[in-house]
């Protein structure tokens, strides 16, 4: 991994509410935005910012479906972030 790269994820990391809203992506089931606001109870614009960071670092895939944001943790990621703190 990248110096960019890691310091992209950390910086995503290390906002409380990104790490909820992560922790509630990965638990599967791609979870769309909507779905969010129940676990995280955040405005809409907040909201969208927290995922724009999240996508931008590459923890997190978006894809949509008609007027529904689909999100998921991108697998390549996850085994890069895991190989790098490894290495600690």
């Amino acid at each position: 991994m990248d110096t960019n790269s890691l310091v992209k994820l950390a910086k995503a990391l290390s906002d409380p509410t990104r790490l909820r809203i992560l922790q509630e992506i990965a638990k599967g089931t791609n979870k769309g935005c909507a779905d969010l606001f129940e676990f995280v109870p955040i405005s809409q614009p907040s909201m969208s910012q927290h995922l724009k960071i999240l996508v931008e670092s590459g923890l997190v895939d978006s894809h949509k479906e008609g007027r529904n944001k689909h999100l998921a943790i991108n697998p390549a990621k996850r085994r890069e972030l895991e190989s790098f703190l490894q290495l600690l």
